[in-house]
């Protein structure tokens, strides 16, 4: 899958962000701008005639390195560090929207918040805010340029850090032209960092594009992974036992499950999203304990392939001795189902959770609905009607947009990059959030032994928790799971096992 040219240039914006906010102070008020490539121009002309390094080029635009060709957009530093203008309070001002521009970027460049902003121009959005239009700026609240590093905030940590001294060094190896997943994880990745970043903590992050296997060992051959205090990334079962199997680095973060047994030996490996026989073996259990007493009653339809979730717990459910039985639905509502029981659809289908739904029909007195963390992704009616059959789902990764932090988090995405947070399980922008938040702050911390301290590092993200196990293969996995209850009234439950 080819990135269209709109995640093209969100990438490039976002990289432009993370020069700008997350840099060093020696890169503190350097400005950006964009070029568009003509014919017979390569990145080395490009760099020559804006009198930038090179490389510099190629840190904006990782992509670039690999090929670039008439049309594309490169972000540019400028060659000289010069404060904005904009940086300064200013009153009555006006700004009028330039090619590339979003309003958080704008709101930045003012040194206002973006609430502020979008207070002062009422109607206008992200989402429509349009090149050419004309923004009221208010008043800045400090005459201090914004770019300067941010005071940290109250929220954030305020133990000193056992390695404060050092910065952290990241890697990310993502195939980030072929899918706009890998963008989100990115982005969202990005705006963890920055908001480490408002609490102290240094970082240097490097991102290579990963279009193929052949590209991540050129890499690994040239030394990239060299020096470097974590890595993230690699999306296929080679590229993951590649990164693995190299040296150089000092912790290796899977953020999606795509390998099976990795052989390494040495606890350098750590695996965000646990493999789904890791997780079932924990929930299965934890099933049996939460359902001792009830009736299991399993729903299918003709044709339906069982879930290996559903097969693990005929088994658990036999060796208990807890009763169970199966039914057909697909027909609407069905007599019998009792005021005793939880009824399972034996796959995470859609359209057998609705058939089964409406063979519960109105008989939910003493009838809980049990299903899976597909779910999640099928849409807010389907959600809703969750409620009606008192609903628990098991899942690895739940984010509730209703909780406080969760909106302001959407809010600023949306801010930074324009678009909104996919409808995905996982939601792939809050999984690079909780990763950045997790690992850059313990490695900050703890250094080379923050798996040694995890009790002490905050483990509660926006979409997952973190509750590392040391074992085969000295992986360590993260094996937290969640049991989430949709009541008939009243916020969602999300209890962490």
């Amino acid at each position: 899958m080819t990135l269209s040219h709109p995640y093209r240039r969100l990438l490039l914006l976002s990289m432009a962000l993370l020069l700008v906010y997350i840099g060093g102070s020696a890169q503190g008020n350097r400005r950006i701008r964009e070029h568009e490539v003509q014919r017979e121009e390569t990145v080395y002309s490009i760099a020559r005639k804006y009198n930038v390094p090179i490389e510099k080029v190629y840190e904006l635009n990782p992509w670039a390195r690999q090929q670039i060709k008439v049309g594309d957009k490169l972000i540019i530093p400028s060659a000289s560090a010069t404060t904005p203008q904009a940086a300064t309070s200013q009153k009555g001002r006006k700004h009028r929207v330039e090619s590339g521009e979003t309003l958080y970027g704008i709101s930045r460049n003012y040194g206002i918040d973006l609430v502020d902003l979008l207070r002062a121009n009422p109607g206008v959005t992200s989402t429509n805010v349009q090149v050419g239009m004309e923004l009221v700026i208010p008043s800045a609240k400090a005459d201090s340029p914004v770019i300067s590093d941010p005071a940290p905030a109250p929220q954030e940590p305020t133990a000193p850090s056992q390695v404060a001294a050092g910065q952290t060094r990241i890697l990310m190896l993502l195939p980030l032209k072929q899918d706009k997943h890998y963008v989100e994880f990115y982005e969202g990745f990005l705006l963890g960092m920055y908001q480490l970043k408002k609490a102290g903590i240094s970082m240097q992050l490097t991102t290579l594009d990963v279009p193929s296997d052949a590209a991540l060992n050129a890499y690994i051959e040239e030394g990239k992974l060299r020096g470097k205090d974590l890595v993230f990334g690699g999306v296929t079962e080679s590229q993951i036992r590649a990164i693995a199997g190299a040296s150089g680095y000092s912790y290796y973060v899977i953020p999606f499950s795509k390998a099976g047994a990795l052989e390494t030996g040495d606890g350098r490996v750590v695996l965000a999203n646990a493999h789904t026989a890791t997780i079932l073996g924990r929930v299965i259990p934890a099933f049996v304990q939460r359902y001792r007493g009830k009736e299991v009653i399993f729903t299918h339809r003709s044709g339906d392939t069982e879930d290996s979730f559903v097969t693990q717990l005929r088994t658990a459910l036999s060796r208990v001795g807890v009763s169970s039985r199966s039914i057909e639905v697909g027909r609407g509502a069905v007599s019998g189902l009792g005021n005793n029981a939880v009824v399972v659809p034996i796959s995470p289908d859609r359209n057998l959770a609705l058939a089964t739904m409406a063979a519960i029909g109105t008989q939910t007195a003493g009838i809980s609905l049990f299903g899976y963390p597909q779910w999640q992704s099928y849409g807010t009616n389907f959600q809703q009607s969750l409620r009606r059959y008192n609903t628990t789902i098991y899942s690895s990764f739940f984010f509730d947009p209703t909780l406080p932090e969760a909106k302001d988090f959407l809010s600023q995405f949306t801010g930074w990059f324009s678009h909104k947070v996919s409808n995905s399980y996982p939601k792939y922008s809050v999984l690079g959030y909780d990763l950045a938040r997790y690992f850059i702050r313990a490695y900050s911390m703890y250094g080379q032994n923050f798996v040694s301290n995890m009790s002490s590092i905050p483990s509660d993200g926006l979409q997952l928790d973190f509750h590392l196990q040391r074992g085969e293969g000295n992986i360590y996995t993260n094996d937290r799971f969640f049991f989430v209850n949709y009541p008939s009234s009243g916020a969602i439950l999300r209890e962490a096992h």
